[in-house]
């Protein structure tokens, strides 16, 4: 049997995955784990005589389970003791803390969310973050330090969202709603991220100054990560015609676009596949830049990028490996993502998705011609592979399924790599020389007003789409549980 590194290594890290995937839904403690695992050993060595054939096996599994016990231990002690030390030890009180803003406001219609961190209570400095929530316009910043005086509260349920979970994977157990703030220094944050704030904010201003709606408010969503910002009608169109991923600077998104613009340097101008990678790597690097840099955005580009670098060095069966490794590490640094991170699950499966579903999909759409600067097949192929291997969790978690929605995405996906660069150039022109932007805004705005057409006539089209209500988790299972029966069915049939 082989039993070389790549595989054992591989095996060990799928089970940490597992591990921290069991430990994330089912709370068992952690010293039940171990006296199982010490009597599988002792089992193994009792019986095995150590000859190379059965070595191999024995490897593999002691690396798989060492590796799930080490899953289930990462996620446990992520959970955290709340004692003293945490600012969430006084939710239910009124407290005047100290803190930092240490993410970019999040600004909703009607207020703006503040992520607080570095927390100081009574000169005792306290582990966890709190969500701060304050009126628009308040002119409250990133690396602001301020001095809050508020109730704090204990995220719960909000239906059936349990909004403790999500604020949970961002180390945030208390929020606040109305404080009273005082600024106590202003702009103590990071010189390099408060650039690329900076820079996302002047590119903002330069769209709003230059685009009219709904055109402006839709290229500031699809490059600069603004949705909210989107009139609820246009949000409405999307969603209805299932293209609504376009809109979020999502998993989704950013898995398919990673490998648009791959096949667009490739197939349109004719760039050889080892070096279209660099290419890609500072597009998407761009983009993510251009967004703010949320963490979102940077796992998501991470997971698309390690699918397009394995073909990139002409080993696509080694894809699998490399996304698994990307997700482990992406999980030992925050283990709570499977769980409560939706974007992480939807860009996980994305790339899977793209890598075992967009081979075979390239087989049965042989026929469809692959044209030099219209790249039908494949785009066709990437697309359907991803929404495929994602749809079984957009029902669950969203429930809206279009019908028009792989037609819609094959004729608004191939324009997109051409939005994002025209995007990348509006925005650096616009630092440079107004008059420059002004003659890149009408090839864009060309773009951007065909894709908005084309939504909204496939919106209202009726009867072709469904909202579920409630979508179960068993159906989830039942999905893809048929989309591997079918991978596995192709497998036999062209083998």
């Amino acid at each position: 049997m082989d039993i070389s590194v790549s595989k054992i290594s591989f095996w060990a890290i799928l089970f940490f995955i597992f591990g921290v995937g069991l430990a994330s839904f089912v709370l068992i403690p952690f010293y039940v784990y171990l006296p199982i695992f010490l009597l599988f050993l002792i089992f193994w060595l009792a019986r095995a005589n150590f000859s190379l054939k059965k070595l191999g096996p024995f490897l593999i599994i002691l690396f798989s389970l060492t590796f799930f016990i080490l899953g289930i231990f990462r996620y446990q002690v992520s959970r955290p003791e709340i004692d003293s030390n945490y600012l969430a030890f006084y939710n239910g009180s009124s407290v005047i803390f100290q803190g930092q803003i240490t993410e970019e406001p999040d600004e909703r219609f009607d207020k703006i969310k503040l992520t607080i961190g570095q927390l100081t209570l009574n000169d005792l400095n306290l582990q966890g973050n709190v969500l701060v929530n304050v009126p628009l316009y308040s002119g409250y910043q990133y690396g602001d330090l301020l001095e809050v005086e508020c109730k704090l509260q204990e995220p719960g349920l909000i239906g059936q969202f349990d909004y403790h979970e999500y604020l949970a994977r961002d180390n945030i157990y208390s929020t606040c709603y109305w404080p009273k703030i005082k600024i106590l220094e202003p702009d103590q944050g990071s010189i390099i991220y408060s650039s690329i704030l900076s820079f996302k904010h002047q590119t903002k201003d330069l769209i709003d100054f230059i685009f009219p709606e709904p055109q402006g408010s839709f290229i500031s969503a699809l490059t600069l990560g603004l949705k909210r910002q989107v009139p609820q009608e246009i949000r409405d169109w999307f969603a209805l015609s299932g293209t609504a991923h376009i809109l979020a600077i999502s998993g989704l998104h950013i898995s398919i676009l990673t490998k648009l613009i791959m096949i667009f340097f490739i197939t349109v101008l004719a760039i050889p596949r080892q070096k279209a990678f660099w290419p890609t790597l500072i597009i998407i690097s761009l983009f993510v830049i251009l967004a703010g840099a949320p963490a979102s955005a940077i796992r998501a580009a991470i997971m698309g990028l390690a699918l397009i670098y394995a073909e990139k060095v002409g080993r696509p069966h080694s894809g699998m490996r490399l996304i698994v490794l990307a997700a482990a590490v992406m999980l030992l640094i925050n283990p709570q993502l499977l769980k409560s991170d939706i974007g992480f699950q939807l860009s996980f499966m994305a790339v899977l998705g793209l890598h075992f579903l967009g081979p075979r999909l390239n087989h049965y759409f042989a026929k469809i011609p692959d044209f030099r600067f219209l790249p039908m097949r494949a785009y066709l192929t990437a697309t359907l592979s991803a929404q495929i291997f994602v749809l079984p969790l957009v029902l669950y978690y969203f429930g809206n399924l279009s019908l028009i929605a792989p037609l819609v995405n094959i004729l608004i996906l191939p324009v997109i790599p051409l939005i994002m660069l025209l995007g990348f150039l509006f925005a650096l022109s616009g630092l440079i020389y107004l008059g420059l932007a002004k003659i890149i805004f009408w090839p864009l705005w060309i773009l951007l007003t065909y894709v908005i057409l084309l939504v909204k006539a496939a919106a209202s089209i009726p009867y072709l789409s469904f909202v579920f209500s409630g979508f179960p988790f068993i159906g989830v299972i039942f999905l893809y549980l048929l989309i591997i029966f079918w991978l596995k069915k192709y497998a036999i049939k062209t083998s």
